[in-house]
């Protein structure tokens, strides 16, 4: 990669972490069914088939998502979805999987 290539998924920023890094210290914010909706971004779902996981509409999982996106201060669901891998494999390696059960999930 040269100078000029820019990263697709991890453009460099100031503190050398990911741009969605700091949202990981907001996940608090959420109600217990955005958390929920959060963590299946990480698994990549369709606003549909996470409707039909949640029992819900898509109408409602786009509003879920749409408020993960403004409560964790995330510009693309992209950003979301790395946030949320991000979050489960953190939780998990650090032997707090109740924050995952909390949700559910």
């Amino acid at each position: 990669m040269s100078d000029t290539d820019t990263p697709l998924l991890s453009p460099p920023c100031p503190t050398g972490e990911p741009h969605w890094a700091p949202a990981l210290k907001r996940v608090g914010r959420l109600t217990p069914r955005e958390r929920e909706t959060f963590l299946l971004l990480a698994e990549g779902l369709s606003n549909e088939s996470m409707a039909q996981r949640l029992h819900v509409t898509e109408r409602t999982v786009r509003a879920h998502v749409a408020a993960v996106l403004d409560k964790l201060e995330l510009n693309s669901r992209l950003a979301a979805c790395l946030a949320s891998y991000a979050f489960g494999t953190e939780v998990r390696s650090c032997g707090h999987p109740e924050l995952l059960a909390e949700s559910g999930s």
